[in-house]
């Protein structure tokens, strides 16, 4: 038991959350809903592995606990488990459980095989009591997969505190690394040996801080997208949030915010189409550098309006009134 319930015997709401301190927007969100639900008086927590663990990439005091620490468990419970770490369904029994599935395109990546007979899944679990996901194409892949179970969209926010517009930008053009690394030295390798980068600062993120990420995206005119598969897709979406004009892959999650007055979608893997349209919006940058900049507003602007702290907070709030009713 984590506290004494005889002073406090409201159900318990446990994010489980891998011990990874590298930057991971999957992570952030884990610890954000936690914040919200402490907002508004619900009794919620981080649960890591590792005593003495927290994220420290980013800044917070979300409250953390450690499995060590949980002696009893009572059955108003509720565990909310990310959709790569399902075997703790098995080992933390007696409470309801939520699954967290940020990334739709990964649910079959864990122990599924070919075998027509083999319908062995934790989503068919009897503790399983509701599916949260992050946009409207996980909502419909896992609602076609498992039409019984309960599937709740939730809204991710971004901090406008941190990714904010900035119209004073700089002939940069940034991307993520750790994924897609193939499409990243092709795309990249194309552009510099067509000499079409010329006056343009080429700028990779990897393993940085929050702030400095927001740092460089506030500069940067073009952000590549190089996702693939994704739940949300949610550095566009905050380097939309920047500003920046963004070019690339949706990731499927991301069709609903890649817009075309302000963004460049480009086929999954078609290197040249990507490449061409990078050497455009260059060219168009050279020509006139504040159609960019408008485009860059207006990305912002849309992301505002839809992915707010506010509507977080009530799709959270919401999904958690109506789960512990």
């Amino acid at each position: 038991m984590v506290e004494d319930r005889s002073e406090n015997n409201a159900p318990k709401i446990y994010y489980y959350s891998p011990d990874i301190n590298t930057p991971s927007g999957g992570i952030k969100i884990l610890y954000q809903h936690v914040d919200i639900l402490n907002k508004h008086v619900f009794s919620a927590f981080i649960l890591h592995r590792t005593p003495g663990f927290r994220c420290t990439w980013f800044e917070n005091t979300t409250p953390v606990i450690y499995l060590n620490q949980l002696v009893r468990i009572d059955s108003t419970d509720c565990l909310v488990i990310p959709e790569r770490h399902l075997y703790i369904v098995n080992q933390m029994r007696g409470m309801k459980k939520i699954i967290f599935n940020q990334g739709c395109y990964n649910t079959f990546d864990c122990g599924y095989s070919l075998d027509k007979n083999d319908l062995i899944t934790p989503y068919h679990d009897k503790e399983i009591i509701a599916v949260l996901v992050v946009s409207d194409d996980s909502k419909q892949y896992l609602s076609y997969v498992f039409p019984e179970l309960k599937v709740v969209r939730v809204h991710n926010a971004i901090d406008f505190k941190i990714f904010s517009y900035q119209e004073n930008k700089k002939p940069v053009i940034s991307f993520m690394t750790g994924k897609n690394e193939k499409d990243i030295l092709q795309v990249i390798n194309i552009l510099k040996f067509r000499k079409a980068l010329d006056n343009f600062e080429i700028v990779p993120i990897y393993n940085k801080t929050e702030k400095q990420v927001s740092q460089i995206l506030k500069e940067s005119i073009i952000f590549l997208s190089f996702v693939y598969q994704e739940g949300f897709s949610l550095p566009a979406a905050e380097a939309m949030a920047c500003g920046c004009v963004v070019i690339g892959y949706h990731g499927m999650g991301g069709r609903e915010f890649f817009k075309s007055d302000f963004s460049y979608s480009i086929p999954d893997s078609d290197i040249i189409m990507f490449v061409k349209t990078v050497e455009n919006l260059i060219e168009l940058y050279k020509r006139d550098k504040n159609i960019l900049i408008e485009k860059g507003k207006l990305a912002s602007q849309y992301i505002l309006n839809n992915y707010s702290i506010e509507k977080q907070e009530k799709d959270v709030v919401q999904f958690w009134n109506t789960i512990l009713r």
